[in-house]
């Protein structure tokens, strides 16, 4: 399990744009940047900020906003940041945590955007340490203490995802009519009014197969091209439900669309590709089973599944499933080199999520002394 920096967290052709700017930084969610600026406030509505001239003071709808990026932050989140580069993640909480001691009520007057930025990095490092229940309850102290925040609708969404890797059932639900509570009482712009109703398909227990599909489309056809990450994510999921039932064509197709467009963030793209490894592998093992010669499938597969474990290792609701694959295409592919590397990832699996429902299936064909 491992941390990077707040860039980490930006879809892969945004990083090649971060450069060693000297300002602070604005990724939008259609993929472009506003550069060369200083940001002021990050509000529930708006993010504002000043010209590199210093005199003209501009804003940007914060449902328009994918992330921002600080030259320079205050010395203990600056402090945080290097310890997280080592990976020293208790370091980096304390750190946080002292400079919310010390400013939770009054944020530096140099940095006025800090406070709610700080409470939404413990949210990140948690949620990247795959601590979930630290990541409830750091989305709800933001929500007691930053609501007016551009990082408000972001807590309800992690803390939404927490709660589903915890299969915690009650609180989940409570979780999701509460983010829309919120969208709705606060009248936020049709980007979280969309997010509020994808979780409530997505979570609904009740739906399955083609209704569930068929109300993820609808919400996809409500975000069109208006709201991106909101339709992909709900493409990314009828694509899972499509691979539930061995439509692997279908899926296929709808994987290559999202890992084409640069309007996914990490944890949809390590969706994509993950799905993306599941339909090759199992059209090269279906191959394989009938006699035929599957092999560039299963290489192809291999390919997305250490994407997902290489570039997006803090999605952890993928990874080590795609570690588990990983290892299988190896196996399949056969050859020494391929079992040695089929079992040093099965290693790392075993290793670093030992509790995973793959970690489980990697201990099976684990290769002892």
């Amino acid at each position: 399990m491992r941390i990077f920096s707040p860039l980490t967290l930006l879809p892969a052709s945004l990083l090649l744009l971060a450069g060693t700017s000297l300002a602070d930084r604005i990724f939008t969610v259609e993929g472009s940047t506003i550069d060369d600026v200083t940001i002021s406030k990050e509000s529930l509505n708006e993010v504002e900020y000043k010209t590199s001239s210093g005199r003209t003071v501009k804003t940007i709808p914060s449902y328009e906003v994918l992330d921002t990026v600080f030259d320079k932050l205050p010395e203990q989140l600056d402090s945080a940041e290097a310890a997280l580069g080592e990976e020293r993640f208790v370091d980096a909480i304390n750190d946080i945590n002292e400079f919310l001691g010390r400013f939770g009520e009054k944020p530096p007057r140099t940095a006025p955007w800090s406070v709610p930025y700080a409470y939404n990095r413990l949210i990140e490092i948690y949620m990247g340490m795959g601590d979930y229940p630290h990541v409830v309850e750091a989305a709800d102290v933001l929500l007691a203490k930053a609501a007016d925040s551009r990082y408000a609708p972001l807590a309800h969404m992690a803390k939404i995802d927490a709660l589903n890797l915890m299969s915690d059932e009650a609180n989940l639900a409570t979780a999701v009519g509460g983010f829309s509570t919120f969208v709705e009482s606060n009248s936020l712009q049709a980007r979280w009014r969309l997010e509020a109703e994808l979780r409530g398909v997505l979570f609904d227990r009740s739906l399955q197969g083609a209704k569930r599909r068929a109300k993820l489309q609808e919400v996809a056809n409500s975000a069109g091209s208006e709201s991106p990450l909101v339709r992909n994510r709900a493409t990314v999921a009828i694509g899972e439900s499509l691979v539930g039932e061995r439509k692997l064509e279908e899926a296929q197709k709808l994987f290559e669309k999202i890992v084409k467009d640069p309007q996914a963030d990490p944890s949809i793209l390590a969706a994509a590709h993950t799905g993306l490894g599941d339909c090759l592998y199992q059209r090269g093992k279906n191959l394989k089973d009938q006699g035929q010669d599957g092999d560039e499938d299963i290489r192809a597969a291999s390919l997305h599944f250490l994407r997902v474990v290489v570039l997006y290792p803090d999605q952890e609701q993928y990874v080590p499933r795609a570690l588990f694959y990983a290892g299988r295409t190896f196996q399949e592919l056969g050859g020494e080199d391929g079992e040695r590397r089929a079992q040093a990832l099965y290693s790392k699996l075993i290793r670093t999520y030992p509790e995973s429902k793959s970690a489980k299936e990697a201990r099976s064909f684990r290769r002892r002394g």
